[in-house]
């Protein structure tokens, strides 16, 4: 288990691919011509990508538009976990506001959940979170856009789901590339604890890919796949032998420092206006040893 968060091979990755980017960052500066500044509209030009589905707190769009994300999570646990089997179900709104064509507030996490397994029965409000994005770098030819962000999590939540355990900062860096009706996109993510007792470091990263089954009709149908990743970079103070993935920091000592699943699902988007999506996810990684055995995650968007 790693001890010291700035040794850890995530953290490499995460500092040489932002030097990596530096170059390509440097290219495009500079908003776009004419009299609208992005205010509501934000950044046009890649409205023919979708969203990400999974792992929707950290796994930040690297597009930059105004609208509100309606969220159903339910979260299986391992019968064999600590947690002893059960449930998480999770009601959430995201909501994200373009303030220029570039820069964005985005407010990622807040909600209401049922935590049911087989040591614990509560419901309670969630941490809130929200942050800032900035489009550094788009090419709509090459339909290559680079994101960088920030968001602060306040320790606010109902400790007995499991929230309200640390504040904590969250860096990260999203991309997308388009190749005609097949879009990528990925991110990085850090998670930095206020307090190192009361929370693990952990890092993020996720993969998407989806295609356009039908382009350029009015209902645009795209199966999906995605890929995410969590590394528990240095314990907490609490005896708990598992993480908190992207539910929660619970500053524990997990028996595994990685845990990997993947989803498979598809989105329906409608006039690039309304879109929504489901998908199965499902762990790749022991799920006795973590929290993540099986979940489903839907949305619905609604952009201005």
């Amino acid at each position: 288990m790693a001890t010291h968060p700035f040794r850890s091979p995530f953290l490499s990755t995460f500092a040489a691919g932002s030097l990596l980017l530096a170059p390509a960052l440097a290219q495009d500066g500079q908003a776009p011509a004419g009299n609208d500044n992005g205010f509501l509209t934000g950044l046009r030009g890649f409205e023919n990508f979708h969203e990400p589905l999974g792992q929707p707190i950290y796994f930040e769009s690297p597009f930059n538009d105004s609208g509100l994300r309606l969220l159903y999570l339910k979260h299986d646990f391992s019968d064999q976990s600590t947690l002893q089997g059960g449930d998480v179900t999770i009601y959430a709104l995201q909501a994200r506001l373009a303030i220029t064509d570039r820069l964005a507030f985005i407010a990622t996490k807040d909600g209401y959940s049922e935590l049911d397994s087989g040591i614990i029965e509560d419901e309670g409000w969630n941490d809130i979170a929200g942050g800032f994005k900035y489009v550094l770098h788009a090419d709509k030819e090459k339909q290559y856009v680079v994101t960088p962000g920030i968001r602060y999590m306040a320790e606010n939540g109902h400790r007995g789901i499991l929230q309200g355990g640390a504040d904590e900062l969250s860096p990260f860096v999203s991309l997308g590339k388009g190749y005609d009706d097949l879009h990528l996109l990925a991110n990085l993510t850090l998670r930095v604890p206020m307090d190192g007792d009361e929370g693990n470091t952990v890092g993020h990263w996720d993969l998407h890919v989806d295609y356009d089954v039908n382009p350029g009709q009015r209902a645009v149908v795209a199966p999906l796949f995605e890929l995410h990743g969590v590394h528990y970079l240095d314990d907490g103070a609490s005896a708990l032998n598992v993480g908190g993935l992207d539910y929660t920091n619970l500053g524990s000592t997990p028996a595994e420092d990685f845990v990997c699943w993947a989803g498979v699902g598809a989105r329906v988007e409608i006039d690039k206006k309304f879109e929504f999506g489901a998908c199965y996810e499902f762990a790749l990684t022991d799920p006795d040893d973590d929290i993540m055995d099986t979940r489903i995650t839907v949305d619905f968007i609604v952009r201005l």
